[in-house]
């Protein structure tokens, strides 16, 4: 009999919660209509969309007019970035001075290299063996000046908490302030430092809504410059044709995923914990002579999310892995999904010190909101076993 398949990739993509879907069905339903239309049923399709951004609202903390609902994080990155600094840099008539990090999602760095091209001075700063930036030069940086601050809230493949609080102490200066939020939300409590930042960024589908949804968070600031011509939707911010039953589908998964935050995250350490223990117990049973596979991901609560696991397997070649954990029906990750099928080892993990042949032989773990630790401890024994192939091939 086949192997029922175990999903570990919640950090790429997680099932659309069923009353996300419900909200989306019915909405479209009944309201399948333009919502910038003036006649009665694009009126409806309006209060549908508008009922979402006052939720989604209520539920962050900041104005209805803050929210703009975007095709996902990626473009909310881009018109986060390219909005901010190209409209500053037409009022300041100069170059600008961009501070960033090399574990920041290519959603991100694609856009800043970019702004680099154009002639805007980037500085990455280091990272530590986690892809977290040191607080000390982080401050330092800042105390040197920027003009705009691009920092995540969570990796997605070490799950490094970064130290927003140090951003948010100079927040109220001259330095805007951009957060790719897209990991964090309903794994972590909401940070008071989101609240300084200028804008930050969502994806719907990493906490189950569905995909082609996500939020930018713009507070009010005027900074932005649209990245599409277009209409005038959403303030002029986003033109295009909004989508009530994809936002409705948001604002539900957002409402759920908050609720349950707490609960998720302590259930998410103690399945992290099973499979640690499965997988190192089960690999040294197999195969004795295979070295300990070594966690890249911090330890503890306050800086790491709680439900992400990054082991490399030092001595393997890592073109071997993913066939591997297919082959046993477990579904991990080599690292960040968009860039998965790219030849070249994670930038964030050579950032952190791996050398390249360690960042190939890196799997991410990362569990969702329906993960107990059972079903955790079958993930880490099949991952030992297929593991454990590997090495006894490489030893001989």
């Amino acid at each position: 009999m086949a192997k029922t398949s175990l999903y570990f990739d919640a950090n790429a993509d997680t099932v659309v919660r069923p009353e996300a879907l419900a909200a989306l069905i019915q909405a479209e339903r009944e309201t399948p209509y333009n919502p910038a239309s003036l006649h009665r049923p694009g009126r409806r399709a309006q209060g549908v969309l508008e009922d979402a951004r006052t939720q989604v609202a209520r539920l962050l903390g900041c104005e209805d007019r803050d929210v703009v609902f975007t095709s996902g994080a990626t473009e909310a990155c881009n018109l986060a970035l390219f909005g901010m600094v190209r409209g500053q840099a037409a009022a300041a008539a100069a170059p600008l001075r961009l501070l960033s990090s090399p574990s920041e999602h290519p959603a991100v760095l694609g856009p800043l290299r970019m702004l680099q091209a154009e002639g805007h001075h980037l500085q990455l700063l280091p990272v530590d063996r986690h892809g977290g930036v040191p607080q000390a030069a982080l401050s330092e940086a800042l105390e040197a000046g920027a003009d705009l601050v691009a920092l995540q809230w969570a990796n997605n493949e070490t799950g490094v908490v970064q130290p927003l609080e140090v951003v948010a102490e100079h927040a109220a200066s001259a330095t805007n302030f951009f957060c790719d939020a897209v990991q964090g939300l309903g794994k972590l409590p909401l940070p008071a430092a989101l609240q300084s930042a200028d804008c930050y960024a969502l994806s719907g589908h990493k906490f189950g809504a569905p995909k082609g949804i996500g939020v930018l968070i713009e507070r009010g600031s005027g900074l932005l410059e649209p990245l599409l011509g277009g209409g005038g939707q959403q303030r002029g911010r986003r033109p295009g044709t909004e989508a009530p039953a994809l936002a409705a589908a948001f604002a539900c998964a957002l409402d759920l995923a908050l609720a349950e935050q707490q609960s998720y995250a302590t259930t998410a350490r103690a399945c992290g914990e099973a499979f640690w223990l499965a997988l190192t117990g089960g690999l040294h049973s197999a195969c004795p002579g295979a070295p300990r596979p070594l966690a890249n991901h911090p330890q503890g609560p306050e800086r790491a999310l709680p439900n992400t696991l990054c082991i490399s397997f030092p001595g393997l070649d890592g073109r071997l892995l993913m066939p591997a954990c297919d082959a046993t029906r477990i579904a991990v990750s080599t690292g960040s999904a968009c860039s998965s099928g790219a030849p070249t080892p994670s930038s964030v993990l050579l950032a952190a010190g791996l050398s390249e042949d360690l960042a190939r032989a890196t799997l991410r773990i990362s569990m969702d909101h329906l993960c107990t630790p059972a079903y955790a401890l079958e993930g880490g024994a099949r991952l030992a076993g297929a593991v454990a192939r590997l090495y006894e091939l490489a030893i001989g």
